[in-house]
């Protein structure tokens, strides 16, 4: 696999978690009132088992640096940064039958060299589909299955095929007595992107974990089956369902590669 293969899956994976937080777990999230539709987000690489559904529509942006290094071997380019844009929306209802998120992907922003090994590949000439099934259970919980990757077009169509996976997210409350809080547990199995192996083999583990603060900013720590990432996000603004989420990305340097830094900047529309 190529060292685009690696980052560009990474954003489909990473995107569309931060455009549909707010109407797909909100309403699990017994924290205090901060702000209604104002919530921070629960993972960082690994895909939820909330989503969107009817009435949510999303729009998001992904941004990471680049590796000095991939495998043992140094990179040679000018370019040090690289991102994606997604399209979300929702369809079904999650709370009475399923609902399905689908999100439309642009896998590179600025044509990168160091991921593509050409600067031919300009915004919106590659990139691909997602899509989740999904519905909530008693409990603040709900499950899902996903491809995350199909269809893809332009560079995209070099990488890894696309990824299956499965999962169940959790909301538990914290009460401490003098506050309330919240933690987010997700789990899953997938295969492709979500393997712990470059040649894609098998399938494997991934998961996170957030610590909700106050129902606007989050503490994530998260393992995509290929990376660990842990990072902050935010919902800065009271009552606008906008979220930031910055954070460490493959933190134990897999791969001999360098640790790099991302981030995810998303918002939701409610109709």
């Amino acid at each position: 696999m190529k060292l685009k293969a690696v980052a560009a899956t990474f954003a489909l994976n990473a995107i569309s978690l931060a455009v549909v937080t707010a109407n797909a777990q909100g309403s699990a999230i017994s924290v205090p009132q901060s702000a209604p539709n104002s919530y921070a987000g629960a993972s960082f690489g690994s895909p939820l088992a909330f989503g969107a559904d009817w009435g949510a529509v999303g729009i998001g942006v992904y941004g990471q640096t680049l590796p000095n290094k991939f495998n043992g071997a140094k990179l040679d380019t000018d370019e040090d940064f690289d991102g994606s844009a997604a399209i979300v929306f929702g369809l079904g209802d999650a709370d009475k039958y399923v609902g399905l998120e689908t999100a439309i992907v642009t896998t590179s922003l600025t044509g990168s060299e160091k991921l593509t090994g050409n600067d031919s590949d300009e915004f919106g000439e590659s990139g691909g589909l997602s899509f989740k099934l999904h519905t909530n259970v008693p409990g603040g919980a709900a499950l899902a299955i996903g491809v995350i990757g199909t269809g893809r077009w332009g560079e995209a169509e070099e990488q890894n095929e696309s990824s299956v996976f499965a999962n169940a997210t959790k909301v538990f409350s914290i009460d401490t007595g003098s506050s309330k809080h919240a933690l987010v547990a997700n789990i899953g199995i997938g295969d492709g992107s979500f393997t712990s192996s470059l040649r894609d083999d098998g399938v494997n583990v991934f998961g996170s974990l957030a610590f909700y603060v106050t129902r606007q900013l989050s503490l994530i720590a998260d393992h995509n089956g290929r990376f660990t990432n842990l990072a902050v996000s935010a919902a800065p603004i009271r009552g606008i369902p906008l979220v930031v989420t910055l954070g460490a990305v493959n933190v134990g340097e897999r791969f001999d590669s360098d640790m790099q830094f991302g981030g995810t900047l998303g918002y939701t529309l409610s109709f």
